[in-house]
């Protein structure tokens, strides 16, 4: 059957979806229209990885019902909706096989030639024509494990697209990209919606829903509350329709930029590492002090090896007035350092664990007696963690990876504010996270800040340093080379030395 001319790619009509007692989707009704790209907003737990899931057939709703190009969705197996209605999805967690090449991965499991015998030169040029249609310069013959993780979204797309993707889903594409990654990968974007592939793309980045997109759709709670083309909205009424109240615009907490006169809390003489040396700078109390840098730069395993995560080379570390030489997690978490992971889910979550557990789970020592925890203090003081710090939660009892994406990370952050530390260490402190919670971590961080803690905050995304702290130190090629006033400080600029292009001595 051949769709009408103004048929949507995808109707959605009357979709709900409940879990037990949550309802994470609330009869959501809204047409995406087809050769474009619309965009999928809404706050972590609005209901937004419900519905993807569903369109790409890795689960059935609970009512409600989906068409694809006029016909209706009634299989829910995710290779059927791919080979049936052309409908893909490129997760945030992507299914690769590191150890086989691009042409192995494009094409696994619709290789040319015997099920058992697959030709590899014709495999390798068909993926070669592939992706020479798609404006893509890669080597068909690269292990996938060898490529940066820009080429390996790359990748998935091309392999949906040799499948006959003609509806791709793109989930928060860019949460792990630098500005330049995300540059091929909106070029890719452009060549496929040219191509006349409609693209629904899921992202937290009003600049780039407002770049990319031609129309966009808002959920909330799990209802459907909102629809524009682009040019009939601004970032800010999306952004109100997404936490359902006005946000304004992120701004700096009062009397920003002045510097304790009390000594550092945290001082670095000459500090080396894997991938950094010779880094030094103070931190002081009631400062933030923001680490910029591509990824390559050294910033992440700094901070790493401040914590005692990793060994250091070189240099010295002195904390809260003492020096502090032989780090290691346990040793900082006794003298009150705390380290909040960007990479949440591998590094910063106990994935087996409840709401209660991740919360607590360095308060143990202190509310044990003969090696036995007290229970009831344990559950009062994650309780109280947790209604300090706004982590939205059913019950303390339900999984941690349950919880909205926000939720996840404001649990992570009560965690190691519950030691009461002297100097918080942040990497991607608002990394997947919904602008309203980053709203109230940013909220958060400003009231640690003026209480007196002193914060050293990295972050890929430039905007955030420049609303979040005091200065920004910049680092290039594992080497500091320099320290930049915020209020003066630009995007342009901090690029600028990051790539070497503007670098002076710190």
């Amino acid at each position: 059957m051949v769709p009408a001319p103004d048929t949507p790619a995808v109707r959605i009509s009357g979709l709900s979806r409940s879990f037990g007692p949550v309802r994470a989707l609330d009869d959501v009704t809204f047409d995406i229209p087809a050769g474009g790209v619309t965009a999928l907003l809404g706050e972590n737990g609005a209901g937004k990885s419900t519905l993807l899931k569903i369109l790409a057939g890795l689960q059935p709703p609970s009512s409600g019902g989906v068409t694809v190009f006029g016909e209706e969705v009634t299989s829910h197996d995710p290779g059927t909706v791919l080979s049936r209605h052309g409908v893909a999805i490129v997760p945030q967690e992507l299914a690769l096989l590191n150890d086989r090449t691009v042409a192995e991965n494009v094409l696994s499991g619709i290789e040319p030639g015997h099920r058992w015998f697959p030709s590899r030169h014709r495999m390798v040029e068909r993926t070669r024509e592939l992706l020479a249609a798609l404006d893509l310069r890669l080597d068909p013959t690269a292990p996938v494990g060898t490529l940066d993780m820009a080429t390996r979204q790359l990748v998935v797309v091309a392999r949906s697209v040799a499948r006959g993707g003609r509806v791709l889903i793109l989930d928060e594409p860019t949460a792990m990209l630098t500005p330049a990654e995300a540059e091929r990968l909106f070029a890719l974007m452009e060549r496929l919606r040219a191509d006349g592939t409609t693209l629904v793309y899921v992202s937290h980045r009003m600049p780039e829903v407002f770049r990319l997109a031609d129309h966009i759709r808002v959920l909330r709670d799990g209802r459907h509350v909102a629809s524009w083309r682009r040019s009939e909205t601004t970032p800010d009424r999306a952004v109100a329709a997404m936490v359902g109240r006005e946000l304004g615009e992120f701004t700096r907490r009062p009397g920003a930029g002045h510097r304790s006169e009390e000594p550092p809390a945290l001082r670095l003489r000459g500090l080396g590492g894997r991938r950094h040396s010779g880094v030094s700078l103070d931190v002081h109390p009631g400062e933030i002090l923001g680490v910029a840098g591509l990824p390559d730069s050294g910033r992440i395993e700094l901070l790493h090896n401040i914590f005692g995560g990793e060994r250091g080379t070189s240099g010295t570390v002195e904390l809260l007035g003492e020096p502090y030489s032989r780090r290691d997690p346990v040793s900082s978490v006794e003298r009150r350092l705390a380290f909040v992971p960007g990479e949440r889910r591998a590094q910063g979550l106990l994935t087996t664990m409840s709401v209660e557990q991740n919360i607590g789970a360095l308060t143990t020592r202190g509310l044990s007696r003969l090696g036995l925890i007290r229970r009831r203090a344990f559950r009062r003081t994650a309780a109280e963690q947790a209604k300090k710090y706004r982590v939205k939660t059913a019950t303390l009892d339900q999984p941690i990876t349950s919880l909205s994406g926000g939720n996840q990370q404001k649990a992570v952050l009560a965690r190691w504010l519950a030691i009461n530390p002297g100097v918080l260490v942040l990497d991607e402190p608002t990394r997947g996270v919904d602008v309203g919670a980053k709203a109230e971590i940013y909220e958060e961080l400003y009231a640690l800040a003026e209480r007196g803690l002193a914060i050293l905050c990295s972050s890929s995304d430039l905007p955030e340093l420049l609303t979040l702290t005091d200065r920004v130190a910049v680092m290039s090629q594992g080497r500091l080379v320099d320290i930049v006033e915020t209020a003066t400080a630009t995007e342009e600029s901090i690029m600028s030395l990051a790539t070497g292009a503007g670098e002076s001595a710190a």
